[in-house]
């Protein structure tokens, strides 16, 4: 039996890799426990992992701009947190996040063995922050060292969507169950982000006008950002604060997204193309549209287009042989990677030393 600390924060889809592959090892038998932010228990909690806040750090909020994430890296508080916790009980290897570089580089310091796991493409995180690493050095903060002292990496997504991913990267694919989506008739899922981002209702509200009397069958799920009451949605809409996207995918042809990682890599491995209208241009967002353009199975456009121009784009993922063919290939091929059970091994390999 190994030992786990996996280590998170309170971002976007950082939870879902996390959640996913610790109740894999958890499942096999391993020790495994989490340390993150105190809003994120009940994402673990109704999983059935341990999970702690950090003592010190466990309040901190992230917030969507860049001097937030930057305060983020450079948390120390989290960074003593973390060797308290190994102090007091030690593990074969420690799983972080890339983000967290003040405790990266409080793990390289004591000698403590750990991966990285990565929610989004390679390409957007660990070999972006490389490239910033000398920026970042004048405000404490050894980048390069933090990330290439890691035993490990591993990636939540697919090779084919990451081109200038690290010869070391190992991507074991998304967390999701996914099979070949079949629509009975046109229908669309419409699915910004979960997190308040200052234009998310104005974005919203402009897809509504592009949808409206849509010849289709268009369902959109808000999150916890936005009460649906807000959208003033046209009658061809249905709206739900929350939905299974597990269970709506199989049967949509395509799907609007804000570009985030896990939603995006969810409707391809359905094998459906995505629109994608980035809300934070500090964000792998507009980095995931282009990956999604760049491949054939999608489209990228600005929040702000009109309403004429995303509705053609909409019709277009839903008509377009060509377009619909590669997302149906690129689904196929997505589904054939491990997902959690081959992100476990990979985790085993490196706590082993093998």
């Amino acid at each position: 039996m190994a030992g786990f600390l996996f280590l998170t924060w309170n971002g976007g889809g950082t939870t879902v890799p996390v959640r996913a592959i610790a109740g894999e090892l958890r499942g096999r038998g391993h020790d495994v426990r989490v340390l993150g932010h105190a809003v994120q228990a009940a994402q673990f909690g109704d999983a059935g992992i341990p999970f702690s806040p950090y003592p010190r750090a466990g309040g901190f909020e992230v917030g969507s701009s860049p001097r937030r994430l930057l305060a983020l890296m450079r948390d120390r508080d989290a960074a003593r947190d973390v060797d308290d916790e190994l102090d007091a009980r030690p593990v074969n290897l420690v799983v972080g996040d890339a983000l967290l570089v003040s405790t990266l580089s409080a793990l390289r310091r004591r000698g403590q063995r750990y991966a990285l796991l990565e929610p989004t493409v390679d390409t957007l995180l660990r070999v972006r922050m490389r490239q910033s690493g000398p920026m970042l050095r004048p405000v404490g903060l050894d980048v390069r060292s933090a990330l290439d002292g890691a035993d490990a990496v591993v990636v939540a997504s697919v090779r084919e969507l990451d081109p200038r991913a690290g010869a070391d990267a190992q991507h074991v694919g998304p967390m999701v169950r996914a099979v070949a989506a079949r629509a009975e008739r046109p229908t669309v899922l419409l699915s910004l982000s979960t997190f308040g981002f200052p234009h998310l209702a104005d974005t919203w509200r402009r897809l509504m006008g592009a949808v409206s009397g849509m010849p289709a069958r268009v369902i959109a799920t808000t999150g916890p950002a936005l009460d649906p009451a807000e959208l003033d949605a046209p009658p061809n809409v249905e709206t739900h604060r929350w939905g299974d996207h597990s269970e709506i995918m199989p049967g949509v042809s395509a799907v609007v997204t804000h570009g985030g990682h896990g939603t995006t890599i969810a409707a391809l491995a359905h094998g459906v193309p995505v629109l994608v209208l980035p809300l934070d241009a500090t964000s792998d967002q507009p980095g995931i549209g282009r990956i999604v353009e760049r491949a054939g199975v999608g489209i990228r456009l600005p929040r702000r287009a009109p309403a004429a121009t995303t509705r053609a784009a909409i019709e277009r993922l839903l008509h377009d042989d060509d377009l619909r063919r590669r997302a149906s290939e690129l689904g196929a091929r997505i589904r054939a990677y491990g997902g959690a059970p081959a992100g476990a091994d990979a985790l085993l390999r490196a706590a082993h030393g093998t």
